[in-house]
């Protein structure tokens, strides 16, 4: 239980410092994991995060695709693979406005 409040807490930092919104929360501690692979791509015009092979984000930030560089646009794209959720945090922040 502990964990699991731990990774809300988490979750909820992430996204306040990134402005994004949680699409979708799973109840098990297990969603963010130092093992896991994400997929940072363009949903919807924005940069949106994604569990590897997942049809739908669980988060999506409020970056703006269309503002960004163009390598990063391209990148986005076609997707980027993220491996735990330390990597995504800081891939994460990289996109902050």
């Amino acid at each position: 239980m502990k964990k699991l409040i731990l990774v809300t807490l988490s979750v909820i930092a992430l996204c306040t410092a990134i402005n994004c919104t949680v699409v979708s929360a799973k109840s098990d501690a297990s969603t963010f994991s130092a093992n896991r692979t994400y997929i940072l791509k363009d949903y919807n015009g924005m940069v949106s995060c994604f569990e590897e092979n997942a049809d739908e984000p669980f988060l999506i930030t409020e970056v703006k695709v269309r503002y960004l560089p163009p390598k990063d646009r391209s990148m986005l794209a076609q997707g980027i693979k993220i491996i735990g959720s330390r990597a995504l945090s800081r891939a994460l922040e990289d996109y902050r406005t």
